[in-house]
């Protein structure tokens, strides 16, 4: 009798070194999209990416050399993907857990995430372990994809066309520099595609049988890693070197385009890393608080402004919804409004020539790629064709966004009269009574739960102590100076703060760092939260500080980003407070003046246009109205809907198609069970050794009532078939294959059941 051969790893066709250097363009890839911390920032999370990586080229590897077809392969590679991501995903967050618990971890956190967005109607989701799951399972599938192109279709060209897209999508979502990546693609790259050549010649050499195809391919390799290392070496030179952009321009606009789609789906995405924004200032719908601010100094846009004004804020967009790392426009109605033609007129936010100047001035954007209008104060007048953003049912002010792209612009826009003119002081906004109207109350007064922390509140306290009233003019003033004093420190980079919060106020609080969307975000939450009885309503806004004047043209620039809060007070409406220290913020000082014995007038809009015309938009303010306008935010969940229903369709496809097939071939009571006990397994409900059959058959039937029957077919013809060594037929069995068939799809209901 011959000795057993010991087990011998052939070396592929390909050689090795092939699929060592698509393990090595899955890193380059993997560290590459870990490296901005995409998720809230931590970029423990994302450590996994690279075993991703590698388990991908794995399977694009195993698939044609066991002799898999194409769609075998990556439906294989699919579904391994689908149990080891999973657990990958809820070991991020839970090192300690086992795989039933990580796997349960991630599958309850992505559920829980799709409620929220699709049916919940919130605007963000606290949850982030789902997007683990994607952008594991972005970096396993485009690997296995890479890893079959070569091995499968020998078509390397193609591997690499796809990881450098994938690559070069996350290099120009983030502000990070990630140059060494691109150049370690680009070798790894060059000596694939020279090695996948060489080994094309040596097959051809071989088939034709001329000559030692060794020489040729040792030729090949020589010249081809001569020409990698005389290329790579002129790129960096380049790259040091080069002082002009040529192909710059055939870009211009695309960039806007991209960033309006970015708006939309942005919701979906997680709030964290460097992430570029387009590569200039955009504000949009939402106001993230991520991990850095706007630090460069690139002109976001010039002005050309009175010579008499000074120290204008840059307004772009307000904000009426907190959702603890963002702030949201909610309930936002788009109206068109011809050019020319006042913007405010008919809405709540119309002027009072007592409390407002007028001033005029033409905006020219730069690396300001946003197509909301910027105006100081409140914009009247804008000469291009304009769509004014409102929000709730009375049209509060929430923007004005400008199609067509980033041209030149000249508005019109009333400001608040300079504080010395008496014409707002202290006192009067002392004695602004607090009869707020209900849908300004509605709006900005919501507190969301979890955003006040231990540390938060206790910040609160303190602050309630130093102003000892709940005036809210007296409790605004004094929340803007204890924010701006030394007790915190301005940070534009967040990045080495490690911070597992619920919101960004309670991080704030704890960590006593941030920059102007931190503090601006405690202030108004804070005010809100203030005196329950009697919110006070506090709105976020984003827009730009004051630039550096030569004369009466002015710029900006994108270091200048800023946001800061507004206060409401019946009778004058929105009041601007800036309590963002470290020297940056621009703090409101507004003199006593004299006492004001009895309180202001009756509660009017806020800042607005000087021509007032309430016919303009009777009943237009409503989605539906005359105007025809459209509405957006997170109210529209028409697409989500929309693929929850795909989802389902897709889900009610794969259930009918196993009902269909059932199981093959003969089935007996133990294959049934073993099948029964392999399945429940998976979704974390073994049984345990002292259960019986029976026990463990009802333990089942507890958690999926509707397969209770089934359960117990199952369960009586196991203990007879084994224990009493009966001999099943006929009826039996049918009754064993059928209840079989329907457990297929019932027992899929455990991935939604939770552990006791």
């Amino acid at each position: 009798m011959s000795e057993r051969e010991p087990f011998r790893l052939h070396r592929p066709a390909e050689g090795w070194i092939v699929p060592a250097l698509l393990v090595a363009l899955g890193l380059v890839l993997a560290w590459a999209v870990d490296d901005p911390a995409w998720v809230n920032g931590r970029a423990a999370l994302t450590d996994s990416l690279p075993l991703c990586a590698v388990l991908g080229v794995a399977v694009g590897f195993a698939g044609p050399k066991v002799g898999w077809g194409r769609w075998t392969t990556h439906i294989v590679g699919a579904l391994f993907a689908g149990l080891v991501i999973p657990i990958l995903a809820g070991w991020a967050v839970a090192p300690a857990a086992s795989i039933p618990e990580a796997f349960r971890l991630t599958a309850e956190g992505s559920i829980d995430a799709y409620l929220d967005l699709a049916w919940r109607g919130q605007a963000l989701t606290d949850q982030e372990i789902h997007y683990i799951l994607v952008l594991g399972g972005i970096v396993w599938a485009t690997m296995q994809f890479a890893a079959y192109a070569v091995f499968g279709h020998r078509r390397p060209l193609s591997a690499v066309v796809i990881v450098g897209l994938v690559l070069l999508a996350n290099m120009a979502l983030t502000a990070r520099d990630q140059l060494t990546y691109l150049i370690a693609f680009t070798a790894a790259s060059l000596f694939l595609l020279v090695e996948m050549h060489a080994f094309d010649e040596r097959a051809t050499w071989l088939r034709r049988r001329i000559g030692d195809p060794s020489q040729i391919s040792a030729l090949y390799l020589r010249g081809g890693s001569l020409f990698i290392v005389i290329a790579m070496t002129g790129s960096l030179l380049l790259t040091q070197r080069a002082a002009s952009a040529p192909l710059a321009g055939a870009w211009d606009g695309v960039d806007d385009q991209l960033i309006r789609i970015g708006e939309e789906l942005g919701r979906l995405f997680p709030v964290g890393g460097d992430f570029r924004g387009g590569g200039g200032v955009n504000f949009g719908s939402t106001a993230r608080i991520s991990d850095r601010w706007f630090s460069d100094d690139a002109v976001a846009f010039t002005a050309t402004v009175p010579k008499e004004t000074e120290g204008l804020r840059w307004r772009a967009a307000t904000y009426d919804t907190f959702a603890l790392s963002a702030w949201i426009q909610t309930g936002t109605t788009a109206i068109p409004v011809p050019a020319g033609t006042p913007l405010l007129a008919g809405t709540p936010e119309e002027p009072d020539p007592a409390y407002t100047l007028d001033t005029q001035v033409t905006v020219r954007p730069q690396d300001y790629h946003d197509t909301l209008l910027l105006a100081p104060g409140a914009p009247t007048v804008v000469d291009r064709a304009s769509n004014l953003l409102l929000s709730g049912t009375d049209g509060s002010f929430s923007g004005v966004d400008l199609p067509g792209g980033r041209a030149e612009y000249t508005v019109s826009s009333s400001i608040l009269r300079p504080f010395e003119d008496d014409a707002i002081t202290g006192n009067k906004l002392r004695a602004a009574n607090e009869d707020y109207p209900a849908d300004i109350t509605a709006r900005y007064t919501a507190v969301p739960e979890n955003a006040l922390g231990p540390d938060a509140h206790e910040l609160l306290v303190r602050i309630l102590e130093a102003a000892r009233t709940t005036d809210p003019y007296d409790l605004a003033v004094t929340m803007q100076d204890y924010l701006r004093s030394s007790r915190f420190t301005y940070r534009t980079d967040l990045t080495g703060v490690d911070c597992d919060a619920a919101s960004a106020v309670e991080c704030f609080a704890r960590t006593q760092q941030g920059y102007c969307l931190h503090y601006a975000s405690t202030m108004a939450i804070l005010l809100r939260a203030a005196d329950p009885a009697n919110p006070i309503p506090t709105r976020l806004v984003q827009g730009f500080l004051p630039g550096d004047r030569a004369g009466s043209l002015e710029t900006v620039r994108n270091r200048s980003a800023h946001a800061w809060v507004e206060v409401y007070f019946p009778g004058y409406g929105w009041i601007p407070f800036d309590p963002t220290g470290g020297g940056v913020g621009r703090p409101t000082q507004i003199p006593a003046g004299a006492l004001v014995p009895s309180a202001a007038p009756s509660a009017r809009p806020s800042v607005g246009p000087d021509q007032p015309d309430p016919t303009r938009r009777a009943g237009a303010l409503l989605p539906g109205g005359p105007s025809g306008p459209t509405s957006s935010g997170p109210d529209d969940r028409t697409i989500l809907i929309l693929l929850t229903a795909i989802l389902g369709l897709v889900v009610l496809t794969l259930a009918v198609t196993a009902w269909a097939r059932g199981p093959r071939g003969e089935v007996s009571p133990e294959a049934a069970w073993q099948t029964l006990s392999r399945t429940a397994s998976r979704f974390g409900f073994a049984p345990r050794a002292t259960q019986t059959v029976y026990e463990y058959a009802a333990s089942l039937g507890e958690l999926v009532p509707v397969a209770e029957d089934d359960l117990r077919t199952l369960a009586k013809a196991k203990v007879e078939t084994t224990y009493a060594r009966v001999r099943l037929g006929g009826a039996r069995l049918d009754a064993v294959r059928d209840a079989t068939r329907r457990l297929r799809i019932s027992l899929l209901r455990l991935v939604l059941r939770r552990h006791r």
